[in-house]
C-alpha cells in the first residue's frame, strides 16, 4: 500500500469510526435496502470506472504518443502539482455545475444528492458516467504516463482527504469554531479552500441550504469568479436530500442510468430540477423553503 493510499484509507476509516461512535448510522432511513444498494453499488462503480480509466490511459497513450512517456520525470513535483490541481479543480467546477444545470447531467449527479444523511459513504455516490467524466483520474493517469508520479499521487490524496472532510456527518468545523483561535484559523482557510460548512450548504435543504450554489470542489475561487458562492453560514443544515416533489429512482437506475432506465425516465430527466411555481399558501406553510439562484422557491415539507 502506497503512502497516498494509506493517508486516504486512514482518513476514511477515522471519520467512519467517528460517525459510528456518534450514532450517525443508527438514525432513520440510513439502512434501507435502497440506501444500501446505492452505497454498495456506488463503491463498485467508482473503483471499476477508475480502474478502466487508468487501463485505457496506460494502453492508449504509449501507442499514441510514445515519445512523451516519462517526459516530466525530472520536472519538480512542486511545479507540476499546483498546475495539475488547478486544471483538475476548475474542470471539476464546471462538471459539477453542469450536473445541476443540464438535465441529463443532473441524472448523472443526482445520486450524490439523494441521501437524507450526509456522511463519508456519500462521497462515492454518483452515476457511473459522472465518475467517468470527473477529470481527476484522467489527469492523474496522464501524469503517471508522463512520469510525474509524485504530483499525481499528491493531487489524488489531497482531493480525497478534502472530500472526506467535507462530507462527514461529524461537524468537526463547528467544534473547532468554539475556540477563538480555531475560528481565526478556519476563517482564514475558508477564504481559500472549500471547508465542511461551505459544502454542506450545497447539499442542504432548508434555511441554510442552496443546491444551486457553492459548486467548487477544493478552491472557493471558482465560485467567487463566476458568482456562484453564497458563503458559509456556520450552521447545522436543517436537512439533506432531494426537495419535495423530486423523484428518487431505484438504486440500480441511479447508478447505471441510462443502461437501466425505467418507463418514466424520460419525463424524470425533464423534471429533474423542480420547475413548478408554489402558491403563497404552500410557501407560508412549508417547514423550510429553498430559494434557488434564479429566484425560484422550492418548498421543503409541510409545516
Amino acid at each position: 500500500m502506497t503512502l497516498d493510499t494509506k493517508i486516504a484509507a486512514a482518513t476514511f476509516g477515522a471519520l467512519l469510526l467517528w460517525e459510528i461512535v456518534a450514532g450517525e448510522y443508527r438514525k432513520p432511513r440510513v439502512w434501507t435496502a435502497n440506501e444500501l444498494g446505492v452505497s454498495a453499488g456506488a463503491a463498485i462503480n467508482l473503483f471499476t470506472v477508475r480502474a478502466l480509466q487508468l487501463l485505457l490511459i496506460a494502453t492508449v497513450l504509449p501507442r499514441l504518443v510514445p515519445q512523451w512517456q516519462g517526459a516530466l520525470a525530472h520536472t519538480p513535483a512542486w511545479l507540476v502539482f499546483p498546475i495539475a490541481m488547478l486544471m483538475d479543480d476548475y474542470g471539476n467546477y464546471w462538471l459539477h455545475r453542469g450536473g445541476h444545470t443540464v438535465p441529463w447531467m443532473w441524472r448523472l449527479h443526482k445520486p450524490h444528492h439523494t441521501p437524507t444523511r450526509l456522511n463519508v459513504l456519500a462521497t462515492m455516490r454518483n452515476n457511473w458516467m459522472f465518475n467517468a467524466l470527473l477529470p481527476n483520474t484522467w489527469i492523474a493517469g496522464t501524469l503517471l504516463f508522463l512520469g510525474a508520479t509524485h504530483a499525481a499521487l499528491a493531487m489524488l490524496v489531497l482531493k480525497i482527504v478534502v472530500v472526506y472532510l467535507q462530507h462527514t456527518a461529524v461537524r468537526w468545523d463547528l467544534a473547532i469554531r468554539r475556540f477563538a483561535i480555531g475560528r481565526a484559523v478556519l476563517d482564514m482557510l475558508e477564504k481559500i479552500f472549500v471547508l465542511q460548512d461551505y459544502h454542506h450548504v450545497h447539499h442542504g435543504i432548508g434555511r441554510y441550504g442552496n443546491t444551486s450554489a457553492n459548486y467548487a470542489n477544493v478552491f472557493v475561487a471558482w465560485d467567487y469568479l463566476h458568482g456562484t458562492s453564497v458563503g458559509s453560514p456556520h450552521r447545522v443544515q436543517d436537512a439533506f436530500g432531494l426537495p419535495v416533489g423530486v423523484r428518487s429512482e431505484p438504486w440500480y437506475e441511479q447508478l447505471w442510468w441510462p443502461l437501466f432506465r425505467s418507463k418514466s425516465a424520460v419525463n424524470a430527466v425533464r423534471k429533474a430540477t423542480p420547475q413548478r411555481e408554489y402558491s403563497a399558501a404552500e410557501v407560508a406553510g412549508a417547514r423550510a423553503v429553498i430559494y434557488l439562484a434564479d429566484g425560484r422557491a422550492v418548498v421543503v415539507g409541510a409545516a
